[in-house]
């Protein structure tokens, strides 16, 4: 009975063995885990933002308001720039990990081969909350444009942080509320004394997230997306953005900020590699076995 006992201990080890060596063989099946270690700083004044480099980006999430009217007009505009960076930066990446992570599932179907679910409820997903109609659709709506542009966006929009819609809503790009919304904030626009009502946030990083997401649901971008997708610099796509503001002059006022600032030196701005990675683990696989499994 013991001999018995020892020979099904071995066999159970020996399958246990072969799962988990099968399982790390075919880890380049698994997508990794992105992640970024947000290095966090509470606002007290302009000495608060640090000044970042062109090439090598910390990933700053800055915690507190900062009234820019207080800053001088010879500092404001670095200022600005450095608060707004990171968070467009970040937004930027996580973007594009979502759209490898659905070119990964697409060469996964492409291929026949066994998807995982995790994979699978995440393309599902992000199929519904974009609306897409095909996967390259997907991949169209999801993939950012050139920091640059979104850069002179936010400057134009909100007066270089001088506006009450960004101090009070964490809104730099001037983005409206629909009828309902209870993060609708009222504001009065002192050119035409009409009331208007804008979603507010509550970081920047927010607000960046939710332009991007307005960008890639709104019917009317679709050109711009299309462009996007043929990766049209920030002097292409802006004259595609003709609708974003009742201004005629708008388009080339972004182009002039781009330029004045020489903002597309920060096009191919990276995160510093020392808070950036992808994680692929033992967890990982096994998490991944058992949700397919069991």
């Amino acid at each position: 009975m013991f001999k018995l006992l020892k020979v099904i201990l071995l066999v159970l080890i020996l399958v246990i063995v072969y799962v988990v060596v099968t399982e790390i063989s075919s880890s380049k099946y698994i997508y990794p885990e992105y992640h970024i270690e947000l290095y966090k700083i509470e606002v007290v004044d302009s000495k608060s933002i640090l000044i970042q480099d062109k090439i090598s980006l910390i990933p700053v999430k800055y915690n507190g308001t900062l009234d820019f009217d207080t800053i001088s007009e010879a500092d404001r505009k670095i200022v600005f720039i450095n608060y707004m960076l990171p968070a467009i930066v970040i937004e930027r990446d996580r973007l594009m990990d979502m759209v490898h992570h659905i070119e990964f599932i697409e060469n996964g179907m492409i291929n026949k081969r066994p998807l995982k679910i995790s994979d699978l409820t995440f393309f599902k997903e992000m199929m519904q909350k974009y609306d897409a109609s095909s996967i390259k659709d997907l991949k169209m709506r999801l993939l950012p444009h050139p920091v640059s542009l979104v850069l002179a966006q936010a400057s134009l929009e909100s007066g270089w942080g001088t506006s009450k819609v960004f101090s009070r809503a964490n809104n730099p790009f001037g983005i409206i509320a629909p009828p309902g919304d209870e993060k609708g904030r009222k504001f009065k626009n002192l050119i035409s004394q009409t009331e208007l009502y804008v979603k507010t946030y509550s970081s920047v990083n927010q607000s960046v997230e939710h332009y991007f997401f307005f960008i890639a649901k709104m019917t009317s971008y679709e050109k711009f997306r299309k462009k996007r997708w043929e990766r049209g610099s920030s002097s292409d796509l802006v004259k595609l953005l003709k609708s974003y503001h009742e201004t005629n002059e708008y388009t080339t006022l972004i182009e002039s900020i781009i330029k004045k600032n020489d903002f597309e030196k920060y096009d191919n701005i990276s995160i510093n590699k020392d808070y950036f990675g992808y994680k692929k683990n033992y967890l990982q696989l096994i998490r991944s076995y058992f949700e397919d499994y069991f």
